[in-house]
């Protein structure tokens, strides 16, 4: 990870509620990241593994809904809770999961029948 490269939030940690926001690295110190997020002006520290590289390249694709929650549906298949229970959210699709246990259980069918 270095300055100036952009990423999104990967669902674990403090990003676990957060779905998949954008941002860009400010700076790398230690175990830290410093990312400034789409349509914010602070400084947010992060751990590493909170964040992941995004190619620019990516759709991003979102869900927005009537109570103003939003659902980032682009990138990897990933699992995520929101306040309404957990999801498997990437590749352009939303699915409602029991928990995050069932989910890593579609990720790695959906993996298995695309490979």
């Amino acid at each position: 990870m270095k300055k100036g490269i952009i990423v999104r939030s990967t669902g674990k940690g403090k990003t676990k509620s957060w779905g998949n926001h954008i941002g860009k690295v400010t700076k790398v110190k230690g175990n830290s990241v410093f990312v400034i997020w789409e349509n914010t002006s602070f400084e947010d520290e992060m751990k590493m593994e909170e964040v992941e590289k995004f190619k620019k390249c990516d759709k991003v694709s979102q869900l927005k809904f009537s109570d103003g929650m939003i659902i980032h549906s682009h990138g990897p298949l990933r699992t995520v809770e929101f306040s309404d229970g957990w999801y498997v959210v990437g590749k352009g699709m939303v699915i409602p999961v029991t928990s995050e246990s069932s989910g890593k259980e579609v990720i790695m069918k959906f993996n298995s029948e695309n490979s």
